[in-house]
């Protein structure tokens, strides 16, 4: 692999830039404003019912919607804290539409964080809501691509070569070692090891419930002992937010990079923004902006004035405007950089990292989730660190991309999966013990897809449904895996034109019925979870099941998670044997290993049975003897 490299992922990022673009405008052109609103996509008649300012000075708007859709469901259902949103303002308001952050979501209610400032005066009447996109991390990508080949600094230049695979990671002995957390296993320790037995770069593999994370941190632990700064990093929040929480209990300086509303609350006094704000210079900064407030109240009230003010005087209000404007901004760069300069660890996603990182370089870089970031994604993180290391899984999902033509061509494959094979095993860990799930339930995946080396930690290896507090023993809480077969039912799946997507109607009933059993037997709903493959399906699911603190999502959404007990309903039954996403068996490798005591899989076995990885969980279900008919249920 030559130099060229580059500017093949820079074309394929533009080529999946443009991709994303048509389809966020198609999306618009396909569905009408009603139909939008259905899906949670947009939401109207809002009302602004309060104002606030939220870390760091930013400005957050309350709006409300008491009223549920057409189909019962909360307006809001489809959005999420962190969410990119645009907000409109009703006419006759002369306000320009402003793009914000969701900061906070509840059933009727959504806090907005503006990327504005906030409307003075609030005005009347009915708002809209509608979820966007963003260039900012494709920006961000092709950057770093261009950095990454151009750049002389020799460490980065070292990167460079080993991941073309045209040098090879220089081998170190190992300092002596410490561990802290007590409770690692030998392969964990190992892991560690390895990342501190080389100058360059590292893998850890880590399967469902191995602890891949609780490694990671046993890492940045041991690099800042040595006087390491260290940038830790993953392609989504929930994964950055993790590593923080894990990080907490230490006294390190850390700083969270990126906007607060995407940060959980709890994790809110270690941001860039709270941190800022406790600065000793923010004073200072405040009283800029007030003044620069005053000025522009005032300048306000000598135009609608109109008579006797002369063009210089305004000309001069406007200059101390602006000049105050960008000295307060300086002063709050140069306090950001000073925060970050200071920090032991910074931690964001690779997409959040950003200009107050551009001329900063750690000793150490550590990403989360690197089997789930296109190589692009990771090169931003990679050209701020001297050394980096890798942890992941790509027998779990990939990234997302939306061009067909970009994944063919590369972008598909992630620097993860290529350095699994450029890299010697002394730098790669397989993590084998696993503290999540029932060996029932773990016992398939490492068959199917770590040839069979993991391992049940004996905390897990027993534990079912029936064990946990106020659960009956029951026909479907004893055992740890069910699957409940819709052969012969003519449950068959059907096309939701509107949302380009599959359902089935008489599947979605049938796992109400097994919810309904599960709640019987005095399982909480918020320790069930229904998973499905299609988006058609999850909108049915939810119609369904309205029960409080259940979670209903795609697969993909729940990568990363766990709960007690999971459904997963397969969705595809037809008298081809077409099995459609379910072709990609990195999806059920997720699906099935969310389940801590419990899964219970619902499909048709006829249809799924002529692909040989079914037939193998089809036999699985046979030797354990887990299979269950739907006529049971329906009977």
């Amino acid at each position: 692999m030559t130099i060229d490299h580059f500017e093949n992922l820079l074309e394929l990022v533009e080529i999946e830039r443009e991709a994303e673009k048509e389809e966020n405008k198609r999306e618009l052109e396909r569905f009408p404003l009603q139909v939008r609103e259905s899906l949670g996509k947009t939401v109207t008649r809002l009302q602004i019912t309060g104002d606030d300012v939220g870390v760091g000075g930013i400005p957050l708007l309350v709006l409300t919607k008491s009223q549920v859709s057409a189909e019962g469901l909360s307006p809001f259902h489809a959005m999420n804290q962190g969410d990119n949103v645009l907000l409109t303002y009703p006419p006759p308001s002369s306000l320009k539409p402003v793009d914000g952050t969701l900061y906070d979501v509840d059933e009727f209610h959504v806090t907005v964080a503006l990327n504005g400032p906030s409307p003075n005066p609030i005005p009347k009447g009915s708002c809209q809501l509608d979820m966007i996109g963003s260039d900012a991390t494709y920006r961000r990508m092709k950057q770093a691509l261009r950095q990454a080949r151009r750049s002389g600094r020799p460490d980065l230049v070292r990167l460079r070569e080993i991941f073309l695979g045209l040098e090879k990671p220089v081998l170190e002995k190992a300092p002596p070692i410490t561990i802290y957390n007590k409770e690692l296993n030998q392969y964990q320790i190992e892991a560690v090891q390895k990342c501190f037995s080389t100058a360059d770069t590292a893998i850890i593999h880590g399967p469902p419930g191995t602890g891949k994370t609780t490694v990671l941190i046993e890492v940045i632990r041991q690099a800042v002992s040595q006087g390491y700064r260290v940038l830790a990093s993953a392609p989504s929040n929930i994964a950055v937010d993790n590593m923080v929480e894990k990080l907490l209990s230490e006294s390190y300086r850390l700083v969270r990079l990126g906007h607060p509303a995407r940060v959980l609350e709890p994790l809110h006094h270690v941001t860039l923004s709270a941190l800022q704000e406790e600065h000793e210079g923010q004073e200072e900064i405040q009283e800029m902006d007030e003044e620069r407030h005053r000025l522009i109240t005032q300048m306000r009230r000598k135009k609608e004035r109109g008579r006797g003010i002369r063009y210089r005087e305004i000309e001069e209000m406007q200059a101390q405007i602006d000049e105050l404007w960008k000295a307060a901004r300086n002063h709050e760069f140069a306090i950001r950089r000073q925060i970050i300069r200071q920090a032991q660890v910074v931690l964001a996603t690779h997409g959040g990292i950003g200009p107050q990182l551009s001329k900063e370089k750690f000793d150490l870089v550590v990403m989360d989730e690197a089997s789930q970031a296109t190589e692009p994604l990771s090169w931003i993180p990679i050209t701020h660190g001297k050394k980096v290391v890798f942890a992941g899984d790509s027998c779990q999902l990939p990234p997302t991309i939306y061009s067909r033509e970009a994944a063919e061509n590369g972008l598909s494959t992630t620097l993860f999966e290529r350095l699994k094979d450029l890299l010697p095993n002394k730098l790669q860990t397989l993590l084998r013990y696993q503290y999540r799930m029932n060996n029932v339930i773990m016992e398939f995946s490492s068959q199917q897809f770590y040839e069979g080396k993991l391992i049940a930690d004996k905390t897990v290896a027993s534990h079912t449904a029936n064990q946990m507090e106020g659960v009956k023993e029951s026909g479907l809480t004893k055992n740890p895996l069910y699957f409940i077969d819709t052969a012969g039912t003519g449950f068959e799946e059907t096309w939701n034109e509107l949302l380009e997507s599959r359902e089935n109607e008489g599947e979605a009933e049938l796992i109400q019925k097994i919810l309904s059993g599960l709640r019987f037997s005095g399982v909480a709903a918020s320790k069930i979870a229904i998973l499905t493959p299609y988006v058609a399906q999850v909108k049915r699911l939810r119609l369904l099941c309205r029960e409080k603190h259940l979670e209903i999502g795609s697969i993909d959404s729940f990568q990363g998670r766990e709960k007690e007990i999971i459904l997963l309903g397969l969705v595809r039954s037809n008298q081809r044997g077409e099995v459609g996403f379910l072709n990609d068996t990195r999806r059920m490798n997720v699906g099935m290993t969310r389940a801590r005591r419990l899964l219970i899989v619902v499909g048709d076995s006829s249809t799924i049975g002529g692909h040989p990885f079914y037939k193998n969980f089809l036999d699985y279900i046979d030797k354990i003897d887990a299979h269950q008919s739907a006529w049971e249920w329906m009977n």
